[in-house]
């Protein structure tokens, strides 16, 4: 039986991540409207229509407010392509599965893709350097993608002309570039986008001579 204090626990933890996440959107909706550099506390706290103190308690500053713009979208990524590439079969419906879902999700949380966009643009360290856009971040984005296309290779479901890293930095470059595009053009076409990638993609892992 639970005690009445874990309970208390449970849903003071609850409401407090309630809380943060209604910041955390209230942030992504001024970002969107102001940009980065005019996104104050007191705009976000107006935005969500509570006092500055509020997000004081929950957050360090403004840079810590930001990082976590940046870390819950990446956390809500995993949560919907992970499992999508989980449940496929194989390495080339992984891939499939991966570009698609990560299309998907691009397209269902456009406006938090721009913010993200601007945060990881301008948020800088201590050491004034960027805070998200390093190689190492890029390098821990593209591993899951690489291990695909090695095991593809292994398999024999894919053709060995190819370069694992060289294909997968391709790959994320058409998929960033289509979250610019999302951003930037309000009747963009992420299906038939999508569509296309896949099927370009599909064909450029296969063997040379394989009509499969």
């Amino acid at each position: 039986m639970r005690s009445e204090n874990g309970l208390d626990g449970q849903r003071g933890s609850f409401i407090e991540q309630a809380r943060r996440r209604q910041i955390i959107g209230a942030a992504v909706e001024v970002i969107s409207e102001v940009g980065y550099g005019s996104a104050s506390l007191a705009r976000i706290a107006e935005q969500a229509g509570i006092s500055k103190g509020v997000i004081s308690y929950h957050f360090a500053g403004k840079d810590d407010l930001m990082e976590q713009v940046v870390i819950q979208l990446y956390v809500m990524g995993g949560e919907r392509i992970g499992p999508a590439v989980e449940a496929a079969d194989g390495a080339r419906d992984k891939l499939l599965a991966y570009i698609g879902s990560n299309l998907d999700f691009i397209a269902a949380n456009t406006k938090h893709i721009a913010a993200l966009t601007d945060v990881v643009l301008n948020l800088r360290g201590a050491d004034g350097k960027h805070r998200f856009a390093t190689a190492e971040g890029e390098q821990e984005i593209m591993a899951p993608l690489i291990e695909i296309m090695r095991a593809g290779q292994d398999s024999g479901e894919f053709g060995d002309e190819f370069d694992p890293v060289s294909m997968a930095k391709t790959i994320r470059d058409v998929i960033d570039g289509a979250a610019g595009r999302a951003t930037r053009e309000p009747d963009f076409d992420m299906d038939s986008y999508s569509a296309h990638v896949r099927r370009v993609i599909d064909v450029a892992t296969r063997k040379v001579g394989n009509d499969e």
